[in-house]
């Protein structure tokens, strides 16, 4: 079945408020990325070395990382292993840090266990890095890890996101610039378009989609209507010219007839079920960049939600859209000038990834043609009168979110509570065109609405005098 033109996109930011002097608003710099729980450690299995004479093994020397050594601690015959040390929190990257695991007690030994090479347990001996536990010591199944300890929120290139677990095998976490892990949360489809998953793993693949779906791009901003359900159409998009189709999985007028990948193919490629090509007003030129676990992710949840009908006339909503003329994908977005040594870099890694494949604030804050960002990306779209509000310059330049002759510059912190909140540094509300707090960025979670803030202070500043937020009328 032919189905309309999409318009996942939510609505175009437009941040209103005068910004000016001040370091006010909350203070987000210590939020963490990290912090999951380790799992109990799992069983290992009993190894062959370590000789015992028929007395108890050393009483649990401190692990210098965590859980013991690999091999897991050897025994002899029947001996019991500890539970093992609790892991730290997680760095800002989402990997898991600490050195401060101890073992266990160390349990009794069988009698008459013999080491293999490995040489004498003393008492007192310290297990972890150095500390050998004889050649041959087996790990029951590879060492399982219970039921998945669970890992931080959103770090890129390390740990999974919020939700994300490990188990064996464990599925990771969904986005990250580069298609490496990112955002906070989600999992990786196994097998791509259509595969089958576990519960627990297409759960979370939901919950990251609705992440998506309500925070970050914001495709109620079209798909619903004034009233409507949720993603349901919306007959007056564009003053009813061009209607946003219905999401929801119903079979006559929505996407249950659609294959996984012809939904990620129609918001990435904008090319519809029918091989139809969708309007620009469907930000798939921007949605492009995004990872194919995010963009599977959005379709487990579009999957989930209520099923409506919806009609114009005789027709499935947007069924009559017309064919639209193709747009590239938009490439060249500023890297962050971070070292990839600082602590920050990885969150503005993942703030650039938010920013580059779901989040359109490109869209609004850049210098445009035919209604596309075409140059100088988050520089601003300058006014064409006094009492125009306007998206202004987000690069840290003096004529942007960096320091001036009116006061500091805008931190991290500063933007997420922009984000959040909906108010400049300064503790002003920003204006309504901007979808702030609960018009859509205030579902962000902590690490995310941080990281963007760390990317956009963190990127070639770029001057746009005629954008300059100080020239921002007050709101309406």
């Amino acid at each position: 079945m032919r189905k309309g033109a999409f318009s996942l996109a939510a609505a175009l930011l437009a941040a209103g408020a005068v910004i000016s002097v001040g370091c006010g608003g909350s203070d987000h710099g210590s939020f963490q990325q990290g912090a999951g729980d380790a799992s109990t450690g799992g069983s290992s299995g009993t190894g062959t070395g370590g000789r015992s004479s028929g007395g108890a093994a050393a009483t649990g020397g401190a692990s210098s990382g965590g859980h013991t050594a690999s091999g897991g601690a050897s025994t002899g015959g029947g001996g019991t292993v500890g539970s093992g040390g609790a892991l730290a929190d997680g760095g800002p990257d989402g990997s898991v840090g600490g050195s401060g695991g101890t073992t266990g007690s160390g349990g009794d030994t069988g009698t008459g266990g013999t080491t293999g090479s490995g040489g004498d347990t003393g008492t007192g001996g310290t297990t972890g890095s150095g500390g050998d536990t004889g050649t041959g010591g087996t790990t029951g199944s590879g060492g399982d890890t219970g039921t998945g300890g669970t890992v931080g929120s959103g770090g890129m290139d390390a740990g999974a996101g919020a939700g994300g677990t490990s188990a064996s095998g464990g599925s990771t976490g969904a986005g990250g610039a580069d298609a490496s892990v990112g955002g906070s949360g989600g999992v990786v489809v196994g097998g791509g378009p259509d595969a089958s998953a576990d519960a627990g793993t297409y759960t979370a693949m939901i919950d990251r989609g609705a992440y998506l779906v309500r925070h970050v791009a914001l495709c109620g901003g079209c798909h619903t209507a004034s009233s409507g359900a949720e993603l349901g159409g919306n007959p007056a998009f564009k003053g009813g010219a061009l209607p946003a189709p219905n999401l929801t999985n119903d079979m006559a007028t929505g996407l249950g007839s659609w294959s996984d990948q012809q939904i990620v193919d129609a918001f990435r490629t904008g090319v519809d079920d029918g091989g139809r090509h969708l309007d620009k007003a469907m930000p798939y030129w921007l949605f492009h960049n995004m990872s194919d676990a995010d963009a599977f992710s959005i379709v487990a949840f579009l999957r989930s939600l209520p099923v409506v009908s919806a009609m114009k006339g005789d027709a499935a909503l947007g069924s009559s859209n017309p064919d639209a003329t193709h747009v590239d994908p938009i490439t060249g977005f500023p890297d962050t000038t971070l070292p990839s040594t600082d602590p920050n870099y990885a969150a503005a890694q993942t703030g650039k990834y938010l920013l580059s494949g779901a989040a359109r604030c490109v869209t609004c804050h850049s210098p445009s043609s035919g209604g596309l960002p075409v140059q100088s990306f988050f520089s601003g779209s300058a006014p064409t009168s006094s009492t125009q509000i306007f998206p202004p310059n987000i690069t840290p330049d003096s004529t942007g979110l960096g320091p001036n002759d009116a006061g500091p510059g805008w931190t991290a912190s500063d933007v997420a509570t922009a984000l959040l909140l909906g108010k400049d540094k300064n503790g002003v509300a920003l204006c309504g065109s901007m979808p702030s707090g609960s018009k859509g960025y205030g579902g962000l979670t902590d690490a995310d609405a941080f990281a963007i803030g760390v990317y956009v202070t963190t990127i070639p500043p770029v001057s746009h005098p005629q954008a300059a937020p100080s020239l921002e009328p007050a709101c309406p």
